[in-house]
């Protein structure tokens, strides 16, 4: 399925990433209040549990707010030598809980936002198996796998963690603002003037060091591209001996990170040092002020001292985490934008209403004026026009990009037809049920599918109750049997994901024994020998004989040697029918055809 790729633009990778703290590269979302409001909606079922967090929340933050005061009336009463033991016992009580509550919070906020993200990354996944070919098509694997885990856990973070920081400190501000105002509203005043200055150093630092952390993640990219294509291409580069230069241009996109790294880091950790200094500088100026104001009597209970100033430096302190945590939250939201995107894509067109169940097809298949285009106004295929009775073995055969695998993907309806119609038993495909359409096809594509399971699941993949005779018998068929003996434990050897450790033919005939096993009406085969040696292809050629035995088949070819006994041979060309007809009726015409076959002849001998 690669021959339309090309007029499909690549998609872009948005990467979300944390650079560390003091500033973040922060991606912001589209629309905050509509993404939110989708979140809220996901939270069903967890609501009661967030409210229960609401509530220690404040709980928590009245601890902290009210451990000042306490403290502050404990000084007092040392002074006074009254009521000492009750004060400390209060203050004990208020840390303990505290200490408690934040407990139950952590808890409770860590069961909740997992019970949350297993829904969310559940729907997503959900969707997505349900998502038509063209959505993955136009889309790379890995923004998709981004999106699937780097934007899920994003949201997994903020919602476990950022999401109770950002309520607690939002009612600690609140408090400590009224405490203060309570104690002394003068005093309050002074200390507004230093957390201007913290919003006006935050805002000036954060927005330059952002522009630091991006530059730092495009580095990152470029560094990171460059390994994945080293270690894939490591065979390529030594056959080339082109390791200095891959040495070269590892060693300046290295520097390259590091120097950006450098200089976002020592910006960004400009931000704590000089926060410390402004409030120190406020502490000394409110401690200065109450003095003087305690020495010219306007201030005569020392406890009310102690409490205030205990609340300067509490109160400065939330505003730079509150930043962060914003920072961070608006990328959990954008992140959760992208999982929504996903969401929000078509499915698969559903089965017409009244659709038609499949029941043994006798495989009888017609292209009537069959038009299409992957992007509107690219015609791939134009007025394509064939029959294939019940029983044919036909061969496609064609330049690269004719529309070979196009026209596969129109029979098992990855794709639908953008005019005409493909009729199968003399009834359009989409009147069919697309569950029982699909069943009937037994497809061996150009690209190998093995998953991370033993040989024996990955050839009853299609068939998962077939039993292991039945198996040995489809891998004997195709001539895999012998190399499947040899392995460590063979049938029951599990593979890595995608079958790593085989040779690529290897890979192909598993999947053509999956096919065989499947035992479908029609069979399609894409490609089928591409990657195997001359032995290999002897053996698969035989195999087909063998299986397209009374049954509908269409075979994709290169090697026009393979399709030479087809029962009929569609040539494409610019995605239109050049030339039909049988091996011997095609050569007679010295057309195309003809030329093709005896150029791969000559070159074979």
């Amino acid at each position: 399925m690669a021959e339309h790729n090309r007029a499909v633009p690549p998609a872009n990778l948005n990467g979300i990433s944390r650079p560390g703290r003091g500033a973040v590269a922060v991606v912001k979302p589209k629309n905050m209040r509509g993404t939110l409001g989708r979140l809220w909606r996901m939270t069903k079922g967890q609501r009661n549990g967030l409210g229960f967090i609401l509530l220690l929340s404040a709980l928590a933050s009245f601890a902290s707010i009210l451990s000042p005061y306490v403290t502050g009336k404990a000084v007092t009463a040392i002074s006074g030598g009254d009521g000492v033991v009750w004060v400390l016992a209060c203050l004990a009580g208020l840390y303990f809980t505290d200490w408690l509550v934040k407990f139950l919070q952590a808890f409770l906020m860590a069961s909740i936002g997992q019970r949350v993200i297993h829904h969310i990354r559940r729907t997503l996944f959900d969707h997505i198996r349900t998502l038509p070919l063209s959505f993955f098509d136009r889309r790379q694997h890995g923004e998709l796998m981004s999106r699937l885990t780097n934007d899920v856990d994003n949201i997994s973070t903020t919602i476990s963690n950022s999401l109770t920081l950002l309520l607690t400190y939002g009612f600690t501000v609140a408090g400590i603002f009224g405490m203060m105002l309570y104690l002394s509203p003068l005093l309050t005043l002074v200390s507004l003037s230093g957390v201007g200055m913290i919003f006006l150093l935050t805002k000036t630092v954060t927005k330059y060091t952002r522009k630091l952390f991006s530059a730092q993640q495009k580095s990152l990219g470029e560094l990171n591209g460059q390994v994945e294509e080293s270690v894939s291409g490591m065979a390529v580069v030594k056959a080339f001996c082109r390791e200095e230069e891959l040495e070269r241009s590892f060693g300046e996109k290295n520097e390259r990170l590091c120097e950006v790294s450098i200089r976002a880091l020592i910006c960004s950790g400009y931000l704590m040092p000089l926060m410390n200094v402004i409030n120190n500088l406020l502490y000394v100026a409110i401690s200065v002020l109450c003095g003087v104001l305690f020495v010219g009597g306007r201030i005569t209970d020392i406890g009310l001292v102690t409490s205030f100033l205990l609340y300067v430096r509490q109160f400065t302190r939330p505003f730079v985490e509150i930043a962060n945590i914003y920072n961070n939250f608006q990328t959990a939201v954008a992140g959760a934008e992208r999982v929504f995107e996903i969401i929000d894509e078509e499915p698969e067109p559903p089965d017409r209403e009244g659709a038609f169940p499949v029941v043994h097809p006798r495989g009888n298949i017609e292209l009537r004026h069959v038009e299409f285009s992957y992007v509107p106004g690219q015609s791939v295929l134009r007025d394509i026009s064939v029959k294939i009775p019940a029983g044919t073995q036909a061969a496609i055969v064609g330049a690269t990009g004719s529309g070979k695998t196009t026209m596969i993907n129109l029979l098992t309806r990855f794709y639908d037809v953008s005019a005409g119609s493909i009729l199968l038993d003399g009834r359009d495909l989409r009147d069919y049920r697309m569950e029982d359409l699909r069943a009937a096809f037994g497809v061996v594509l150009q690209d190998t599918a093995l998953f991370a399971a033993s040989v024996l699941d990955n050839i009853r993949y299609g068939h998962p109750e077939a039993l292991r005779e039945q198996v040995y018998s489809a891998a004997k068929t195709v001539g895999a049997d012998g190399f499947i003996e040899r392995l460590p434990d063979g049938y029951d050897t599990v593979l890595t994901h995608g079958g790593m450790e085989l040779s690529q033919g290897e890979r192909q005939l598993l999947t053509i024994a999956r096919a065989v096993l499947a035992n479908a009406p029609i069979l399609i085969l894409d490609e089928a020998t591409s990657s195997v040696d001359t032995v290999t292809e002897q053996k698969i050629r035989r195999a087909m004989l063998k299986i397209c035995e009374k049954r509908t088949s269409v075979i994709i070819a290169h090697r026009l040697s393979t399709i030479r006994d087809s029962d009929m041979i569609i040539l494409l060309e610019n995605g239109k029918i050049a030339e039909q007809g049988t091996h011997e009726e095609l050569m007679a015409l010295s057309g195309l055809y003809a030329r093709m076959y005896r150029t791969q002849t000559e070159l074979a001998d």
